[in-house]
């Protein structure tokens, strides 16, 4: 199977579908944003999803590989997913306010009650 070509767009990452919320507009103002030009760094971690949900996020990729402006595959749509709602959780359990740097490694095992 031959992959389409890619779309271009002017419209960037915008969707009519997803206006910006309250939530984006107040982690907005307290991030400061990335120089002009300038990627964020990546980097590679290993997480554990549900079979289901894997297979979901997989589906979900390849049925958006050619839209223009969405996520290019599987690692950005779980990325901006995850962004999204890491933004949610500061601003309701947080303020607003990015969660405080941890300290080291996350603790293994079972979590304390």
């Amino acid at each position: 199977m031959v992959r389409p070509e890619r779309l271009k767009s002017s419209l960037g990452n915008s969707s009519p579908l997803d206006p910006v919320s309250e939530v984006a507009s107040v982690t907005a103002a307290a991030a400061p944003a990335p120089p002009a030009g300038d990627k964020p760094a990546k980097t590679k971690r290993t997480f554990y999803f549900y079979v289901e949900t894997s297979e979901r996020l997989l589906n979900a990729a390849e049925a958006l590989m050619a839209t223009p402006g969405a996520p290019r595959g599987p690692s950005d749509l779980a990325a901006e997913a995850v962004e999204r709602y890491v933004d949610y959780l500061e601003a309701t359990h947080n303020e607003g306010r990015p969660f405080a740097q941890r300290s080291g490694p996350l603790q293994r095992g079972p979590r304390v009650r």
